[in-house]
């Protein structure tokens, strides 16, 4: 096991990683028994408006991790392939411009996180510096980036909550 994938093993028992899978919002598909390093899938809760199935898929290639960036697509976990285009999340917002099918022939999303999406777009570290990714960073950034954009109501809740 390289260096990449031991990170990669370690922070999948971060607390807040942990935390995250017990509220629901995401988790390891398949468990630790089916990483394909360095391809792993996480499925990530949505809102229904956007995937019907109440959550999406992504194949993650985190080659190089933490010190590159991941990338991820959309992914049909039952035939191990990606996710064909017109059943990708749709919607207002966030939704319609990470998830563009047509944004370089649907090989990864177009996220400040991502890094197929980083090298043309470096205007995004000054625009979403959150997001634009660190070395620092572990994947739970780029997960979390997916729920937010994917759950806009429940993070507006939350952080009305903490503002009271």
């Amino acid at each position: 096991m390289g260096p990449d994938e031991a990170m990669f093993r370690q922070h999948l028992e971060d607390d807040a990683f942990l935390a995250g899978v017990a509220r629901g919002k995401w988790k390891l598909h398949g468990g630790v028994e089916a990483i394909a390093w360095p391809n792993v899938v996480f499925w990530i809760r949505s809102s229904e408006r956007y995937t019907p199935d109440k959550g999406v898929f992504l194949q993650f290639d985190l080659q190089n991790y933490p010190q590159q960036a991941p990338t991820s697509c959309p992914w049909d976990a039952e035939k191990n392939v990606r996710l064909d285009p017109g059943r990708w999340p749709k919607g207002p917002g966030n939704v319609s411009r990470v998830f563009k099918p047509g944004w370089n022939g649907a090989a990864a999303l177009y996220a400040p996180c991502d890094r197929l999406a980083m090298p043309q777009h470096e205007g995004w570290i000054i625009q979403h510096p959150r997001w634009w990714w660190k070395s620092s960073f572990t994947f739970l950034r780029y997960l979390e980036f997916v729920y937010e954009c994917l759950n806009p109501c429940n993070v507006e809740i939350i952080a009305e909550t903490a503002l009271a």
